[in-house]
């Protein structure tokens, strides 16, 4: 890939609250527009706690959000060590997966810009986690938009609404 990634990627940071108890009830990160950018990868690192979330990915219509659906696609994978990750598994558009209950891991989500359109022709998307074990857990989560659809619309656009 060289050099190309460093000016054709952008980092969204979507823990901009405390990273304490990330899973507790339910969170959803900020409405990102994906109509510049073909993928998206979430990044959610666990650095603390025993609880376990759900994690989905829902599209939306809008950045109000008015229509929300899940997801028609996308797969993850984790690590528990530092750079040992499982294969990409397909993320249920209906439930999303559960995360392990254990502390410090890494989960990686990845979603392609025509998955989040589907046939609804949607441009906006979330990340959301809802609590399943009622335990702190402290993460930290970013995304990362990448393979632009024209290089000269990373810097100056905004993602988030």
């Amino acid at each position: 890939m060289g050099h190309e990634f460093l000016g054709e990627h952008k980092v969204v940071h979507l823990s901009t609250k405390a990273m304490r108890d990330r899973f507790g009830t339910a969170w959803a990160s900020d409405v990102i527009h994906m109509a510049e950018y073909h993928d998206i990868i979430f990044i959610i690192d666990r650095c603390s706690g025993v609880g376990s979330g759900e994690v989905s990915v829902q599209r939306h219509d809008d950045v109000t959000p008015t229509t929300t659906a899940g997801c028609p696609g996308g797969r993850y994978r984790y690590s528990t060590t530092p750079d040992v990750f499982t294969a990409w598994a397909a993320i249920s558009t209906s439930s999303g997966f559960v995360t392990a209950i254990t502390p410090d891991n890494t989960y990686e989500i990845h979603v392609r810009n025509d998955e989040v359109g589907g046939s609804s022709g949607f441009e906006y998307l979330r990340l959301n986690i809802d609590e399943v074990t009622n335990s702190e857990v402290d993460a930290n989560i970013i995304a990362i938009l990448f393979n632009p659809r024209y290089g000269e619309d990373v810097d100056p656009v905004t993602s988030i609404t």
